[in-house]
C-alpha cells in the first residue's frame, strides 16, 4: 500500500475498499452515502487496528459527527495538509494536542455510515480547504520527505582573531 497508510496502520494489513471520487450511493443503517466519495476507504479484514499520526502535527478536532461517526482531524503544517480519520471505534487524542509520528490517534471501526470496519481517510489542503485524493497525496508525500544529510568533510581555514603578545 501507500507510504501514508503504511505509517497510519504501522505496517498492518489493509487494502482499498472504495477509492476517492464518484461512486454509486448505497444505504447503511445510519442512512445513504454520498455519490461523491471525498476520501479513500481502507479495509482491515474486519479487525480494529490502531491508527497513528504520520509526522509532527496538531489535532484540530475530534469527536462524533452528526451521522454518528467518530473522527479525528490532524493538521500537518510541513505538508500543508490536514488528514481526517473517520469511522473510528475509539479516539485516543484531544483537540489541540500536539502529535508526532507514531502518536496513537484511535482505532478503526464502523461508526456512522459504515457497512464494515475500515478507515475513511480524507485529505484537505490547509490553504484551500479542498479535498484531494489520499493516494495522490501519498505519492507526493514520499517525494516531500526531507532527505537525511550525509557526512561531508568541510575545508576550513583557522584564523586567529586575537592580537598582542602570545598570539601565534
Amino acid at each position: 500500500m501507500s507510504k501514508i497508510t503504511n505509517i497510519i496502520f504501522n505496517g498492518k494489513d489493509h487494502y482499498i475498499t472504495s477509492p476517492y471520487g464518484s461512486r454509486s450511493s448505497f444505504s447503511t443503517s445510519a442512512g445513504a452515502t454520498a455519490s461523491f466519495h471525498s476520501g479513500t476507504d481502507y479495509g482491515t479484514n474486519g479487525k480494529k487496528i490502531a491508527q497513528y499520526a504520520i509526522e509532527n502535527g496538531t489535532v484540530l478536532s475530534c469527536g462524533t459527527a452528526l451521522d454518528g461517526a467518530n473522527y479525528v482531524w490532524v493538521s500537518y503544517p510541513r505538508t500543508g495538509k490536514k488528514l481526517l480519520h473517520y469511522h473510528l471505534d475509539t479516539i485516543a487524542v484531544k483537540a489541540g494536542q500536539q502529535v508526532s509520528r507514531g502518536t496513537l490517534l484511535g482505532t478503526t471501526g464502523m461508526t456512522g455510515k459504515a457497512t464494515g470496519i475500515h478507515l475513511h481517510l480524507g485529505v484537505k489542503d490547509l490553504k484551500t480547504d479542498e479535498y484531494e485524493d489520499p493516494e495522490n497525496f501519498s505519492i507526493n508525500y514520499e517525494k516531500s520527505i526531507p532527505k537525511r544529510c550525509g557526512i561531508y568533510k568541510v575545508a576550513t581555514k583557522i584564523l586567529n582573531a586575537r592580537t598582542g603578545p602570545a598570539t601565534t
